[in-house]
């Protein structure tokens, strides 16, 4: 949630204490729908995938589900969560999460939260892996000032993953975070301030953005020096997918979303290794294609303490 960036709220309190983590690369079978993740060929040399169960039980599965909360104070007073739940769900076994961001929505918030729902369910009901897409209670269809005092989204979103956790079994070494626009923009906030410790670099396998900039909301106010340190201090270089279309205007001036891939190589992030960076035909956009291919990237990474 987000109180200064310095504080951690006794809400966040939930998340795994996972200390040093780090990046495992597993064998290419592990991106595919499969509820035998341990050992898949037996006990042989590189085939050992990180699992982290959750443990949680009792969530409405499988299909399309929604779950609310009442966090007093934020938005009407009511805060939803659109799910994906795939047909091949067995709470006997974790299941990897897709927590998906929607851009700014105006009056369309939670039909913008469903369609990147959808979207994100084309991919996920053959790749066996739970899609949760919050929606955003702030002004405009969009998320809530991340610096304003609490309760906001973040403290939504902090609630959210200790709910799902409890409620499905969450593999925690398995967990993308994605956002798209304004969702972009809290993405790499949530990376790079680890405002929700459930959502930082110590909890997440990977993330992506699609149309997001660091300057949005990441570095917001800050001069390009003081940016590229809070990208160079990182603990740990979290795998990272950047997808941008070639006519976005988030790509040009005073936007300039196209520099941000540089400044995480300055970093020592490595293009084509933890940082995939796509730039495709098209504007402000994305689309199931899209969200495949961050899939395929995405999925090669497990979290390990």
């Amino acid at each position: 949630m987000s109180l200064p960036r310095n504080l951690l709220p006794l809400l966040l309190a939930f998340a795994p204490a996972l200390q040093a983590a780090q990046t495992v690369v597993l064998p290419a079978w592990a991106c595919n729908a499969s509820n035998d993740r341990i050992f898949r060929s037996g006990l042989q040399f590189n085939e050992w995938v990180p699992s982290t169960p959750s443990l949680g039980s009792g969530g409405a599965a499988p299909g399309r589900q929604v779950r609310n909360y009442a966090i007093a104070g934020l938005g009407s007073g009511t805060q939803t969560v659109h799910l994906y739940i795939p047909p091949g769900y067995n709470p006997a076994y974790p299941a990897p999460l897709v927590v998906a961001l929607h851009g700014t929505a105006g009056s369309m918030a939670d039909g913008y939260a469903q369609d990147v729902r959808n979207t994100w369910q084309t991919v996920a009901s053959t790749r066996g892996f739970i899609v949760a897409a919050p929606v955003a209670n702030g002004a405009s269809g969009s998320w809530t000032n991340p610096w304003a005092a609490p309760p906001n989204d973040y403290t939504f979103l902090a609630a959210l993953m200790a709910d799902l956790r409890a409620a499905y079994n969450i593999d925690d070494s398995r967990i993308l975070l994605w956002g798209f626009s304004a969702g972009g923009h809290i993405a790499h906030d949530l990376l790079v301030n680890g405002a929700v410790p459930a959502l930082d670099e110590n909890h997440l396998a990977s993330y992506a953005v699609s149309a997001g900039r660091l300057f949005a909301a990441a570095c917001l106010g800050d001069s390009e020096a003081t940016c590229q340190n809070r990208l160079n201090t990182q603990a740990r270089k979290l795998p990272l997918d950047i997808h941008l279309g070639n006519s976005d205007p988030m790509g040009f001036p005073p936007y300039s979303a196209d520099l941000d891939p540089g400044r995480f190589q300055a970093a020592g992030w490595t293009l084509d290794g933890d940082l995939n960076y796509r730039v495709f035909v098209g504007g402000h956009t994305y689309t199931a294609s899209h969200l495949t291919e961050i899939w395929n990237f995405s999925c090669r990474f497990a979290l390990s303490p």
